[in-house]
């Protein structure tokens, strides 16, 4: 009968396994689309400040690029800071 513990036991194991396993690959899944959307729009601003920057060099305006340049910069780091929340563990595993 201790055989059929064990293996019993084994079994039990495995779907356990297998259970959080599956939910690590959904955790996997939601963490990839966070960064796919985080990413995307990270990509999304920097050419709309780019188009700006573009237009008020070519109009001349060194004051609207500044600004520009330092919105932009702020864009950047609020956008690194979302990639850093969305790659943080959500649960414990």
């Amino acid at each position: 009968m201790t055989d059929m513990s064990e293996e019993q036991q084994t079994a039990d194991e495995a779907e356990r396994l297998i259970a959080w396993l599956r939910r690590e690959l959904e955790h996997q899944r939601e963490l990839n689309g966070e960064m796919r959307r985080a990413v995307a729009e990270l990509a999304r601003a920097f050419q709309e400040s780019l188009a700006r920057a573009h237009d008020a060099a070519e109009s001349g305006d060194l004051e609207r690029v500044r600004r520009i340049t330092i919105e932009n910069r702020d864009a950047w780091q609020a956008y690194l800071q979302q990639i850093i929340e969305a790659a943080k563990p959500k649960r414990d595993i």
